[in-house]
């Protein structure tokens, strides 16, 4: 399980960083035995679940996901700031594009529409 690697056996691609709150940052890792990558801090900074993303998405689309990423840590921490409770929604849009974000077992998985 993901929580039991330790910093360095996870390949970290990037790290989000709260525009708002550069204390609070998310990162995105591998997770070899899924094949995806997982965001690593939303759990512990919001006590919500973790995001799963399939790697030749992340890969086709690096700079959209960081940016939706960034979009959804900001939102959760903002609902957080105004004591309003924050629920993932199924499908939203972000600048456009339509994503779906549904249940997957412990996690949330993260798909942009066609």
């Amino acid at each position: 399980m993901m929580e039991l690697q330790t910093q360095a056996e996870k390949s970290v691609l990037l790290q989000i960083q709260n525009s708002k709150k550069p204390h609070q940052t998310v990162s995105l890792v591998y997770d070899k035995e899924r094949g995806q990558f997982i965001t690593d801090g939303l759990k512990d900074l919001f006590s919500v679940k973790e995001i799963t993303i399939d790697s030749p998405d992340v890969l086709g689309g690096l700079e959209e996901y960081a940016m939706v990423l960034s979009f959804l840590l900001e939102s959760i921490s903002t609902a957080q700031d105004l004591g309003l409770p924050f629920g993932y929604h199924d499908q939203f849009e972000f600048q456009g594009v339509k994503y779906s974000l549904y249940q997957e077992g412990d996690y949330r998985h993260l798909k942009r529409l066609a």
